[in-house]
């Protein structure tokens, strides 16, 4: 704590004078507890980077943010189950009991029931000039997988000679899961950043992208599809009762707009409604609700900061016509991966929210009451990882996946 409370103090040095008009500060006493209820200051982990962001707008609604702090009644284990994944992205379940584990800066590989991995898988899109923030990102299964093989990518990528690209495409896996055939593009683009997708229960394709470059001015161009979320066919076409599909010069696949860097989105197992978090410059992250022809706001209105500490559009967290998030996190935890859990294995858990974080080293577990958070729960801070996604298995257990040279895969089951 002593180390948190100076790093505190510098950040207080630090902080340009227009940001102090911007909102009250909170005290460093204030910070201190706020710091310790979020088990920031374990030692053992050290101190995250963003734990000096001492930015607190204040919220709309009372319970957008800092929920009340809970502890989970349910005992777990956790163990891994599969190592040695340099950077991992994303995981699928196969009927096999396998897992498709997407590889950032490679592909795409296969881990076996007992936690073996494969080498790469041939016929995978090629990754070149992977970076940190770009590469090998999601892969979801079709609905019909059992039957017809095919699965989905999202991907970026630089070719030679070529601007950065990204790329959502669909593919066959082989009978004998080392290969992909029937390679078909969807949707491409320069500059798209394609990072997760979900499939409807009609089989349409909805996809995030991201916008992450200041002074972002793409997000809000409905012409562009970066900083969106986009709605496809399975062939790449356009559904006709997409939003902005009549507006001269959009994007006809952009479904709902606004939106900075989503990393994880996925459908209400009981309501379908589709959900997302989305990473913030600078504190700000969010919990959202999407619904079609949506605006969240992004840059003109934020809870955050730019990463150069600059206010966005003056501070302004509020305006007519603009989504409000359901909720938000200050300071960030750089949201990664996330699901809503309705297995049997955790009937307390039934119907929460829980997402990793990468800065932030945890897993969240939001209490969900009626589409509001009326608690937060920090799991995993023990583990001193940066959590890239979490997935609801077909056993009912959650599959935590970490960002690391030598990433892992954890299941957690009760004890």
């Amino acid at each position: 704590m002593k180390r948190l409370l100076l790093a505190l103090a510098a950040g207080a040095v630090l902080a340009p004078a227009a940001l102090a008009q911007a909102a009250p500060k909170p005290t460093p006493e204030q910070l201190a507890r706020t710091y310790e209820e979020d088990e920031l200051s374990l030692e053992k982990c050290g101190v995250p980077r963003n734990a000096a962001d001492d930015y607190r707008p204040t919220p709309l609604l009372p319970d957008q943010t800092r929920a009340p702090r809970i502890k989970s009644t349910q005992d777990y284990n956790v163990d891994v189950v599969a190592s040695g994944l340099p950077n991992a992205w994303a995981l699928a379940f196969l009927p096999s009991g396998e897992m498709l584990v997407t590889i950032r800066g490679e592909g795409l590989r296969l881990i076996s029931a007992d936690g073996k991995t494969s080498n790469p898988v041939a016929g995978t899109p090629a990754i070149k000039n992977a970076i940190r923030l770009f590469g090998m990102h999601d892969v979801i299964l079709d609905r019909d997988f059992a039957s017809n093989r095919t699965l989905y990518l999202a991907y970026v990528t630089t070719p030679e000679g070529k601007p950065m690209t990204g790329s959502i495409v669909r593919a066959k896996l082989s009978a004998d899961g080392k290969s992909l055939e029937d390679y078909t593009v969807l949707k491409e683009g320069p500059g798209m950043i394609p990072r997760r997708i979900v499939q409807a229960p009609d089989s349409t394709l909805f996809i995030q992208t991201a916008d992450i470059i200041t002074p972002y001015v793409s997000v809000q161009n409905l012409g562009s599809p970066q900083g969106k979320v986009l709605r496809i066919n399975t062939n790449g076409t356009i559904p006709g009762a997409n939003p902005f599909v009549p507006t001269k010069g959009a994007d006809p696949s952009v479904y709902a707009l606004g939106i900075r860097d989503p990393q994880g989105m996925t459908l209400h197992p009981t309501t379908g409604e589709l959900w997302l978090i989305e990473n913030e410059p600078r504190g700000g992250d969010e919990l959202n609700l999407v619904q079609a022809g949506r605006n969240y706001g992004f840059p003109l209105i934020s809870y955050g900061r730019d990463n150069d500490g600059k206010l966005l559009n003056g501070g302004l967290t509020q305006k007519a016509g603009l989504e409000q998030p359901i909720y938000f996190w200050t300071p960030s935890v750089a949201l990664s991966g996330m699901t809503i859990y309705d297995g049997a294995a955790f009937p307390g858990w039934r119907g929460d929210v829980f997402a990793g974080g990468l800065s932030g080293m945890q897993l969240i577990r939001l209490d969900m009451q009626n589409g509001r958070v009326v608690g937060e729960e920090k799991m995993l801070r023990d583990k001193c990882k940066r959590i890239r996604d979490v997935r609801q298995g077909p056993d009912g257990m959650l599959y935590v996946l970490t960002d690391e040279a030598n990433g892992e895969i954890w299941k957690i089951s009760p004890k």
